[in-house]
């Protein structure tokens, strides 16, 4: 989601920085840059080690969430190319999924602030899954909601941690650079700027279809 359908990742940091100040921590670039795509919580025990218990820790994560959320909700757009390329792989019989990190609460207010949520037939967030990416249970968790084996599954992301788990899952990443740059995201299958280079064409070729 962030980084694909909307560029959220400049308030994400911000809320990240935020944060950091809460609790006196500073969360540096470096750190954004090598967790980004992961859980709140993981991203949290990086920062600040294994000491507060995991109460304190969900209580961090959820302040960065609200902020995040508080900050966000009046500066929501897609991405350029994200609504074409939905609305062609809708009009072609795809079945489309969001698979994120994030809590429930930023994407249902993404998907509902861009009117995107008829696209997709199945929407699976942090609440639905144990292990967060770069593990590829929140990919697979999709694949089998959908009933869809995974070698026929193509994942769009931005992240290194994201394109490791759905390569770890089996399935066909594409990545764009929106978050990172390309030589961060090479074991990616196909690398684009954005999801207007992407078409049709591009899908069914990786999937050597015609």
């Amino acid at each position: 989601m962030d980084g694909v359908l909307a560029d959220t990742g400049p308030i994400h940091f911000k809320s990240w920085v935020n944060l950091g100040r809460e609790i006196g921590v500073e969360f540096t670039r470096e750190l954004f840059e090598e967790t980004f795509g992961q859980q709140s919580p993981t991203i949290i025990r990086k920062l600040v080690g294994p000491n507060p218990d995991d109460i304190l820790i969900e209580d961090w994560a959820n302040f960065k969430e609200k902020n995040y959320r508080e900050m966000v909700k009046d500066k929501l757009e897609p991405l350029p190319g994200v609504m074409k390329i939905l609305a062609d792989l809708k009009s072609k019989g795809f079945k489309l999924a969001v698979g994120s990190s994030g809590p429930s609460e930023n994407v249902d207010l993404l998907l509902t602030s861009l009117k995107m949520e008829e696209f997709f037939d199945v929407i699976i967030t942090a609440a639905e899954v144990e292990k967060g990416k770069p593990e590829p249970d929140v990919f697979l968790i999709i694949a089998k909601t959908l009933n869809i084996d995974p070698i026929n599954c193509i994942v769009i992301e931005d992240a290194p941690v994201g394109i490791e788990a759905a390569k770890r899952a089996g399935m066909i990443p594409i990545a764009l650079t929106t978050t990172h740059n390309k030589e961060e995201l090479l074991d990616a299958d196909l690398i684009k700027q954005d999801l207007t280079e992407v078409g049709i064409k591009d899908i069914l070729k990786l999937f050597k279809l015609k």
